[in-house]
């Protein structure tokens, strides 16, 4: 069965790079999607706010036969997310006179807000993924990070309990969204995202040195005589990267690896964040300890991760993390916070830890356990390979076919 399928996705554009704005791993997840749910036969369209002036009007088709499309809400320029809630009423009404969907994927809560009304109006299904819980988030907010709004945490309710299904990335996502918010246990259904093995795999030592030519970051690393560490995402507290340089600063200068920290500044108050971590790096004396590339596009990031020792996730909360599963792919250990998300994605003692808590000397201890533990390490990738192959995106794409079936068949 085809099914007419709209991925919404107000706020940030799949074809925007991860780790820079507001694009990361929800970028990823709509991205892969809309590509191997196409494959599969359906008609996909990504439904977008048009954020320049050249976007409006704009559609992209991709290669696997999805198309992006650009709507006109508000100002055809960035908005900071603080305004956007203001144009998804415009949105929406872009969003309505497009032939009827059978089904209209909401991903965050903005692209709920406008696409509900219009999913009631025209019989369309409802599906909703937040990607990230306002609750979960306040509730394990970072030093100096802004809590997410009263409006927004209301949204959030109205869209679980309304929504035809509600799409979880973890059992402890779909049990906060039942718990907080009162959504139907029967609505709401667990779909872990996927992993692109063809971009994130293991390196063998000559393709490394290939990719090395052409990414500067990985020449960067490999130029490194000693293991490494990686860290991505945008750059802004909730990430936590101030905890793996804080961790770095406790490692013995003759275990000390070279952290990389990959992502760009993302989001209000993140430029003192990022001023901080300055700060913070030089009153620990790691200036040559530690490098920011920006953010990186995908087979780069890819080829970075490979050829690290570890990859830290320090975040305070993750929807799922999925770095921790590109990482696996990739055959490397992960040290992640235990944490919501993260703790559902990293296969303790198979695929990588889990730290519990934020101090300083505790994930010291863990990163250098591993560092000093080649053996450990060397039996990781193998269980982190099979871990990654087991979400292949294929597998996660059908199973929301089914679901989208499912729910389009019952409207």
């Amino acid at each position: 069965m085809s099914v007419r399928i709209g991925l919404v996705s107000l706020h940030t554009s799949p074809l925007d790079t991860p780790g820079r704005g507001d694009a990361g791993g929800m970028n990823v997840v709509v991205r892969a999607l809309a590509d191997e749910l196409a494959k599969a036969g359906h008609h996909v369209e990504v439904l977008t706010r048009a954020a320049s002036a050249g976007d409006l009007g704009r559609v992209e088709t991709l290669d696997s036969g999805a198309r992006v499309r650009f709507l006109a809400a508000g100002d055809a320029a960035p908005l900071a997310k603080g305004e956007l809630p203001q144009v998804t009423g415009e949105f929406g009404r872009a969003l309505r006179e497009l032939p009827r969907f059978d089904v209209l994927h909401a991903h965050y809560w903005l692209s709920g807000r406008a696409a509900l009304p219009v999913a009631r109006d025209t019989g369309a299904a409802h599906v909703l993924s937040l990607h990230t819980v306002a609750v979960v988030k306040n509730a394990r907010l970072a030093r100096g990070d802004a809590p997410e709004p009263r409006a927004r945490i209301d949204a959030e309710r109205m869209l679980a309990c309304r929504s035809d299904a509600v799409v979880a990335s973890t059992r402890s996502e779909r049990d906060a969204v039942v718990a907080a918010y009162g959504a139907s246990p029967r609505c709401v259904e667990i779909i872990p995202p996927g992993v692109d093995t063809e971009i994130f795999h293991p390196r063998s030592a000559s393709e490394s040195s290939s990719l090395a030519r052409t990414a500067r970051a990985v020449a960067d690393v490999r130029q490194h005589s000693g293991p490494s560490l990686v860290c991505v995402g945008r750059i802004q507290p909730l990430k936590g990267q101030d905890l793996a340089i804080r961790a770095l600063s406790r490692l013995a200068p003759g275990i000390r690896p070279r952290l990389v920290i990959a992502g760009e500044v993302s989001g209000a108050g993140s430029e003192r964040y990022r001023a901080e971590l300055d700060r913070l790096i030089a009153a620990r004396g790691l200036e040559h300890d530690v490098e920011f590339v920006g953010a990186v596009p995908r087979h780069e990031l890819a080829a970075l991760i490979a050829g690290s020792t570890l990859v830290v996730v320090p975040s305070h909360s993750e929807t799922y993390g999925l770095v921790t599963l590109e990482a696996a792919a990739c055959g490397v250990p992960v040290v992640a916070a235990a944490a919501p998300g993260l703790s559902d994605a990293v296969r303790a003692g198979a695929t990588g830890v889990l730290v519990a808590g934020r101090d300083e000397r505790s994930w010291a201890a863990a990163i250098e356990r591993l560092l000093r533990d080649p053996g450990r390490r060397a039996l990781m990738p193998q269980a982190s390979v099979a871990h990654a192959r087991a979400h292949a995106w294929k597998a996660t794409a059908a199973r929301l076919a089914t679901l989208y079936e499912r729910v389009a068949g019952a409207n």
